[in-house]
């Protein structure tokens, strides 16, 4: 008996694969400074996903490996947190990583999160890479109050002819460092080490991924709360209608009582 050989689509991790060549999704290294900088990660790359969850064909991500050279798995970076316009994203679902020559595109967005470990790299060696691989817009942001690590709370930077300019970013009415991303269409703004993000179209704050999560569990909480009250309602309904259908049943036995008490008096009166 020969042996069916199999497909390229039924080998395990078959996804990681392209002509031969193995681009793995992670490296099995935490961040560095995972302690500190995941939150911070979440807080950015959690409000985009929600923001953007409904316009067609955009990734929203963080930490996930961006593959810029065919053929070359050495050649990637993993920014803190990207976000891709116009995008196949089964494409990158399905490799989980960002094949640039398979996307089409590299992402119009990425952020740095400033930790101890990869300022240096953020601020320099990234900075020029993002650039030659075409990321529209560069955003950086040190969560420290002092900003030790980049030596500025937030700065924003767009690409024109190839190289990175600054775009404006300054105190609010509030003194909070304030840019816009004309990319995202969003305010990124330094609030008291936090980095949140403000829709100008609708005047509203993009919720962080704990006040999204707690606003969800007060939406399930809420919702539990109009399901209990609609099925005390309807045991309330149900028992009176039974009562309603009960005194009606009883009143139904008494009419047929008087007409047969009134049937037998007839019949007592009338003549032998």
């Amino acid at each position: 008996m020969t042996t069916k050989p199999a497909r390229a689509v039924d080998l395990p991790l078959a996804h990681l694969y392209e002509d031969g060549v193995f681009y793995p999704d992670e490296d099995g290294v935490p961040l560095p400074d995972g302690y500190t900088q995941s939150p911070l990660m979440y807080d950015a790359v959690a409000p985009l996903n929600a923001h953007f969850a409904g316009r067609p064909n955009t990734a929203v991500s963080g930490n996930t490996f961006i593959y810029y050279e065919r053929s070359n798995p050495q050649r990637s970076i993993s920014p803190d947190c990207y976000v891709a316009f116009d995008v196949d994203v089964a494409i990158i679902l399905y490799h989980n990583t960002y094949r640039v020559w398979a996307v089409g595109k590299p992402p119009d967005f990425a952020l740095e999160i400033a930790s101890e470990s990869t300022a240096g790299r953020d601020l320099n060696a990234k900075r020029v890479l993002y650039a030659q691989i075409g990321i529209g817009e560069y955003w950086r942001y040190d969560a420290t109050d002092d900003s030790e690590f980049y030596g500025e709370p937030l700065v924003g930077e767009h690409l024109v002819n190839g190289a990175y300019q600054r775009l404006p970013v300054a105190p609010d009415a509030e003194g909070r460092p304030r840019g816009r991303s004309p990319t995202l269409g969003l305010d990124l703004v330094w609030d008291n080490g936090r980095l949140r993000f403000y829709d100008p179209a609708t005047g509203e704050w993009l919720r962080s991924y704990d006040e999204e999560r707690m606003a969800r569990e007060v939406a399930e909480d809420r919702a539990d709360e109009e399901r209990t009250a609609r099925e005390v309602a309807e045991d309330r309904a149900d028992s009176a209608r039974a009562a309603q259908e009960a005194a009606q049943a009883r009143a139904e036995a008494a009419e047929a009582e008087i007409q047969r008490l009134r049937e037998q008096l007839r019949q007592l009166q009338e003549p032998q």
